[in-house]
């Protein structure tokens, strides 16, 4: 059971909620919306503002700007309570921006769900919020796997609804699937990388999915992991999603999931804020959240490759970003334009790489071979003999068979 808090009073109940973050403006980028503002926090108030509409809500779900194994699974709770994802900092004073937005947004008696216990956002905002006049939950366990547990038994999903595994120590892959969770309703459930945590086995032995997607590569999650799964549930359908890295597994779910979207978001694939925030808004339009990587010169080839089969199949999904410049350069969400609308015709070419120009090999001169003269020996005429018949001369013949000489001439190439 999750902790409620209220001014005056303390119950239980199972509903949550994450914290909203600070305010942030959309802005308009040149061939898409971008949803930002001057920081992480103000993001995430940009985000809940296009989601919402700028509406008054009834729930919220607030997590850790900085800290994210609390918050990976947060996206499909945060989708069924129809509350916007707020990013908040571990204290009152660095969340004030936040706290300023819920207020003005949440419904008077409304729900707050923290994500994370006090070590990762402390007790002195949720006084805040109590204080307030809002119904507060925490949602926050001894660890981060006690706390993903906590979650998605919340979610009190039906018996047989698939799952997804993802890695409890790194963000990229659940991120990348927070949205399709998200939109379909499945539980994220986080592991080691060699063992899954007996809570994750317990959920699935109680609720047998149907399928079980697993997440990352065998460096990631390895084989152990899928065994323990199949011991708990059997007659589940084992699927794993593993590239080489964490676009190329990103890719794969894209390619299986979706195939034609509407709509498409780019967010920064090395850090996790941005497309946290925005997984309730992807998911709310079942699209994908397209990874990238702001300090590369070009796309990762996976993700190229897959819009550019968007194109070649006819699809013009819109595309938005989630995040600043510095996250999602223009330069990135350009290059994604072009290559949906033909600009960029194939990607076996990467994309914003500079080829160096080629110098064509140098060949020598070459120096013709050189042919020792021949000398022809002088004819030597025997002297005179003495009989009687006349001295005949037989003239030497002497034939030089000048040396064949093959030059083969080296290509030398800079």
């Amino acid at each position: 059971m999750n902790k409620v808090f209220t001014k005056g009073a303390a119950v239980l109940a199972t509903g949550s909620m994450l914290f909203l973050s600070t305010a942030g403006v959309v802005q308009a980028a040149s061939a898409g919306n971008r949803f930002s503002g001057a920081n992480r926090f103000q993001t995430s108030i940009a985000i809940a503002r296009q989601d919402f509409q700028n509406q008054k809500v009834q729930n919220v779900v607030i997590a850790s700007a900085y800290s994210f194994p609390d918050a990976l699974a947060a996206s499909t709770l945060a989708t069924k309570l129809s509350a916007p994802i707020i990013l908040v900092g571990k204290g009152q004073h660095d969340s004030n921006v936040s706290l300023a937005f819920i207020k003005n947004h949440l419904t008077k008696g409304g729900t707050v769900t923290i994500i994370g216990g006090i070590g990762i956002i402390d007790a002195h905002v949720q006084d805040w919020l109590v204080n307030a006049g809002y119904i507060v939950t925490r949602m926050g366990g001894k660890d981060r796997f006690a706390t993903d547990a906590m979650i998605v038994n919340d979610l009190n999903v039906p018996s047989g609804t698939p799952v997804i595994v993802a890695s409890g120590y790194d963000f990229p892959d659940a991120l990348g699937v927070a949205s399709l969770a998200a939109s379909k309703g499945w539980p994220i459930l986080l592991s080691g990388p060699n063992q899954l945590p007996a809570s994750a086995q317990a959920f699935i032995a109680k609720d047998l999915p149907s399928n079980v997607y697993l997440v990352g590569g065998e460096g990631v999650l390895h084989t152990t992991v899928s065994t323990t799964i199949q011991t708990a549930d059997p007659n589940a359908a084992i699927t794993r999603f593993g590239g080489a890295d964490r676009f190329d597994t990103l890719a794969l779910i894209l390619k299986q999931f979706y195939p034609n979207p509407a709509q498409i978001y780019l967010a920064n694939g090395l850090d996790f804020a941005d497309a946290l925030s925005g997984s309730t808004l992807a998911a709310q339009n079942n699209a994908p959240i397209l990874l990238v990587n702001p300090k590369a010169k070009h796309l990762p080839l996976a993700i190229h490759e897959y819009l550019f089969a968007l194109r070649l199949q006819g699809s013009k999904p819109q595309v938005s970003v989630l995040g600043g410049t510095a996250g999602v350069p223009d330069w990135i969400l350009q290059r994604v334009n072009d290559i949906l609308t033909g600009t960029v015709t194939s990607p076996t070419t990467t994309p914003g790489t500079i080829t160096p120009p080629v110098t064509p090999p140098v060949t020598p001169p070459v120096t013709p071979p050189v042919t020792p003269p021949v000398t022809t020996p002088a004819t030597i005429t025997p002297p005179p003999v003495t009989p009687p018949t006349p001295p005949v001369t037989t003239p030497g013949s002497v034939t030089t068979t000048p040396s064949s000489v093959t030059t083969t001439n080296s290509s030398i190439t800079n």
